[in-house]
């Protein structure tokens, strides 16, 4: 069985509860469509779950892409405070836009690591792809945390770069592949379709998978029978 995720944003519980429910098989899979960490407490803790898991996958959101952009400077950080002053001055705005999306409990996390565990999350980071694509229950998928950004139907995937996917949301109104499901997290379901609050949307050959606005509700959608699990 395939199963997707996404926006976990640093609910270890929530994580928890969802692999204990899963009890996923050696020929079992869980994509993870990204923001795994941030805005929540326990993103690192997570992410060095995940990397261990060997039927995880992990895909990058911009949660991940700013923290792999970011956390580099930041490994021998002594404090929090002194955060600010080791980012270089052309990626000062960024990192700010960072803080103010919830980047904090993630590196105050960071900065406790060993040194071993600091390089072995940010290896990990890399390992996150901007794409995936699958097929179960006789259909085809393609995984990406928000939509694909200046989408050109003649355009192959790889031909992207990988910021088109996971910033800007998808158009949900429209159709991208006449022969898949474009599955995306990111969006908040009910901002999609005010009746799928807190559910998964499907429509036009989408599926949406993020449930909930503020972290306090995570959704699991096995693509080979379409059947959710919320936690």
């Amino acid at each position: 069985m395939i199963f997707v995720t996404s926006d976990i944003h640093g609910a270890f519980d929530k994580y928890s509860a969802m692999l204990k429910k899963l009890s996923l098989k050696p020929t079992d899979a869980l994509f993870v469509l990204g923001d795994v960490i941030d805005k929540g407490s326990d993103g690192i803790k997570i992410l060095k779950d995940m990397m261990y898991q060997s039927n995880i996958f992990p895909i990058l959101g911009e949660h991940e892409y700013m923290a792999k952009k970011l956390l580099p400077f930041l490994i021998n950080a002594a404090s929090l405070e002194a955060c600010p002053a080791l980012i270089p001055d052309d990626k000062k705005e960024f990192f700010a836009s960072w803080i103010k999306s919830g980047g904090y409990p993630t590196i105050k996390a960071f900065l406790a690591l060993s040194a071993e565990d600091k390089e072995a999350v940010l290896d990990y980071l890399e390992e996150f792809v901007p794409f995936e694509t699958v097929e179960a229950g006789g259909r085809n998928f393609v995984l990406v945390h928000a939509g694909i950004d200046s989408f050109d139907e003649e355009k192959e995937l790889d031909d992207y770069e990988e910021e088109a996917f996971v910033f800007k949301k998808a158009d949900y109104s429209k159709i991208y592949f006449k022969n898949s499901f474009l599955v995306t997290g990111h969006t908040f379901t009910g901002n999609i379709d005010s009746e799928k609050k807190g559910k998964v949307f499907s429509g036009k050959k989408h599926i949406a998978i993020n449930c909930s606005e503020n972290g306090d509700k995570l959704a699991v959608l096995c693509l080979d029978t379409f059947k959710a699990y919320y936690f």
